[in-house]
């Protein structure tokens, strides 16, 4: 079985790391809506095993 590559890091901007603006460290590698499909599709999952009646 192959393992799954590691995600990629985004390198920031050389700009944004002036202190002031108050920004620095590593981006976040994925979108918005990737972050939280884990979370909907457990809930969605929950839901579904529920007996509602």
């Amino acid at each position: 079985m192959k393992l799954k590559d590691m995600p990629k890091i985004k390198a920031r901007n050389p700009v944004a790391l002036s202190p002031l603006l108050h920004k620095g460290g590593i981006h976040e590698s994925e979108k918005p809506k990737a972050q939280h499909r884990k979370e909907r599709k457990d809930t969605k999952k929950f839901l579904n095993k529920t007996a509602w009646l």
